[in-house]
């Protein structure tokens, strides 16, 4: 493990798992539709988190290798899939065979990683041909008012916990663009909105890096999550809240 690496989601994963919603069906289907039969052995995920790329992969190719550096998360996640193989390290620092892959996803994780190091990982991983996805979303929307509530937290209470890394909602992007010895073949944004219980939304929130963050400091946690639920509940007039994660994909052939 590198000693550069800070844990930050670990103590949060039980709600990443329970209120952060799976990615959209359609995202994987263009995923796999790029990756032919005869060339699904071997997949990687980066990044893994608790599993929600990895239970996709896991019913398409013979073995998954999933790759998380957070062991919290990575213990979280061999309990929910434990059909893929679980590497407790950084995706810079992980070692595997030349040419002994054929699909490397990275979901809603590339802004945490050195971007550059990882490539020269994917391009060395996978064999010639192979496919390397990326894919993630901008912080959520939901209604105005709603809104408002979660602006004011990220300004105020959360700010002096949230990694300057995150604000960089379109760099991802760039950087898969400009991979070296890459062919981009998809481009391509989904339409996703889930709707959402007040409670389930601020379960997203309190899975964040800086909303845990925040609420560890405090001497009740418990009752700063009752008071957000409230008022997301009543700005939303205690309905459904309409949440958009949609997310972006780009999807990359090595040459």
């Amino acid at each position: 493990m590198s000693s550069g690496f800070q844990p930050r989601f670990g103590l949060a994963a039980e709600e990443f798992q329970r209120y952060r919603p799976d990615y959209p069906p359609e995202l994987f289907e263009h995923i796999l539709s790029w990756v032919p039969g005869e060339h699904r052995d071997c997949a990687m995920d980066l990044g893994a988190g608790t599993g929600k790329s990895a239970r996709w992969l896991v019913n398409h190719f013979s073995e998954v290798i999933a790759v998380e550096p957070d062991a919290g998360m990575a213990a979280k996640l061999a309990e929910e899939v434990p059909e893929a193989r679980v590497r407790n390290c950084t995706a810079e620092e992980c070692l595997q065979g030349k040419g002994s892959v054929d699909l490397v996803t990275i979901g809603n994780a590339l802004h945490w990683m050195d971007s550059g190091r990882v490539f020269e990982n994917a391009q060395r991983w996978l064999r010639t041909g192979g496919i390397l996805a990326v894919y993630d979303r901008p912080l959520p929307k939901c209604t105005p008012e709603v809104d408002a509530i979660i602006l004011a937290e990220l300004r105020g209470r959360w700010k002096p916990h949230r990694d300057p890394r995150l604000k960089k909602d379109s760099t991802w992007e760039e950087a898969v663009h400009r991979a070296a010895s890459f062919q981009v073949l998809e481009d391509t944004r989904f339409s996703y909105i889930v709707n959402m219980r007040p409670s389930e939304y601020t379960g997203f929130w309190r899975s964040t890096s800086y909303g845990s963050a925040y609420a560890r400091a405090l001497e009740d946690p418990g009752s700063y999550w009752r008071e957000l639920e409230s008022r997301f509940a009543e700005a939303s007039g205690k309905k459904l809240l309409p949440v958009d994660f949609s997310p972006a994909l780009v999807v990359s052939r090595k040459i």
